[in-house]
């Protein structure tokens, strides 16, 4: 756009169909660009699906969901391929429990995708568009998705969580050639999962948080621009919080775009420092005990929307240590929007356990070098203060 060479904040007034496909130099010092060809949240939106592929009909189509996505979207999206005279072929997970990002369901991928395909449509959210991003950055074939829950923020992701011998990793990915978030599906979705998409969000104001503490003890990079998307999204969920309660259409929108959003924010900026911080760590700490003892775990958005209630309690005990400048998020704020959902708030009501949760405290910041508050504490010596006043808190 003409008017980003004047000035860039304007690129904070753009919707997230305006993001896709721009590039401008930054205030910040880099070169921002989002490699996406089209973003479309709308009503409707499912049936732009065969004006998007176009561009790849001389090859095969590769449709890939599980027993849920495909009745909610992926047979018609199927359908209406095949009615447009594509070459299209489908594969559906079907398992009674929730899809495993791990390397057998990649390895199945790769044992279903045929010779000679030129796009992958990945129909779902979470799971489904991780392991569609990984085969399609593997193999060097573009992917669209096709959203059908706001639950995550890894729509716009160029990386990919994956298991690997038990252990979370990250794994490598690409962009998506296009993001399609169609309102009258996205409302549709299990509460679960709406509350797992406000919870990752929300999660946000603990993260940008970080980031700025990061920025003044430890002279991290930092971007106005990508911290200035992360929070106008983060308001509009918050001020549109009862509509997501209820379904609401706009509301629904406004929370898909911030999920998209936040995506695109840290593809910007190259790393997750935007849209992640102690919140995600203690998340990525519960989620990694219950994948080592082979138990199910809550959607990580419902584990992120605890974790960030956590952390700001964990802030609120070093508030007098914190240097000026960070906007230290409340946790009893935090606490009262997640009721005013409906959503999980407390660690031991997530099935997190007492001893679990005391060691999340103490050890969730190892594995990760990223600066947070959990790290600020640490520091000060003040992590086996915070384990037993907050294990106190939420568990007698």
């Amino acid at each position: 756009m003409d008017t980003l060479k004047d000035n860039v904040e304007n690129v904070l007034l753009l919707s997230p169909e305006e993001l896709a496909g721009i590039s401008f130099r930054c205030t910040c010092g880099k070169e921002h660009s989002v490699d996406i060809k089209k973003i479309i949240i709308e009503k409707g939106a499912v049936n732009k699906v065969p004006e998007i592929a176009a561009p790849f009909k001389d090859g095969k189509l590769f449709l890939v969901a599980d027993n849920n996505t495909y009745r909610v979207a992926g047979q018609a999206v199927e359908e209406m391929l095949k009615n447009k005279n594509f070459n299209v072929y489908s594969f559906v997970f079907n398992t009674p429990h929730e899809l495993v990002p791990d390397v057998s369901t990649l390895g199945r991928l790769l044992v279903e995708i045929e010779l000679g395909t030129s796009l992958i449509v990945a129909v779902g959210s979470g799971v489904i568009n991780d392991m569609c991003r990984y085969l399609a950055y593997k193999l060097e074939i573009p992917y669209i998705i096709v959203g059908t829950a706001p639950s995550m923020d890894g729509y716009a992701s160029v990386v990919t969580p994956t298991i690997v011998d038990g252990i979370k990793a990250t794994l490598g990915g690409v962009y998506p050639y296009a993001i399609i978030g169609d309102i009258d599906i996205l409302k549709n979705a299990p509460m679960r999962m709406l509350y797992a998409g406000f919870g990752d969000i929300l999660g946000k104001v603990n993260a940008l948080a970080d980031w700025n503490l990061a920025r003044i003890l430890r002279d991290e990079e930092y971007c106005d621009i990508c911290a200035g998307l992360v929070k106008n999204a983060l308001k509009k969920c918050i001020d549109n919080i009862d509509g997501i309660k209820n379904r609401e259409e706009n509301a629904i929108k406004y929370l898909m775009e911030a999920l998209v959003i936040a995506g695109v924010a840290m593809g910007m900026f190259g790393n997750s420092r935007p849209a992640s911080g102690a919140e995600h760590h203690f998340a990525h700490y519960w989620d990694e005990d219950a994948i080592a003892r082979g138990a199910e775990h809550p959607l990580h958005g419902n584990s992120v929307g605890v974790g960030t209630v956590v952390a700001a309690e964990q802030y609120k005990i070093i508030k007098d240590k914190v240097p000026e400048g960070v906007e230290m998020p409340d946790p009893e704020e935090v606490t009262s929007l997640l009721k005013r959902l409906g959503a999980w708030h407390n660690p031991a009501d997530l099935g997190i356990s007492k001893d679990l949760f005391r060691r999340s405290i103490l050890h969730s910041k190892d594995s990760r070098p990223k600066f947070t508050s959990s790290h600020y504490a640490g520091e000060l010596g003040m992590l086996e203060e915070i384990a037993e006043i907050l294990t106190k808190k939420f568990y007698e």
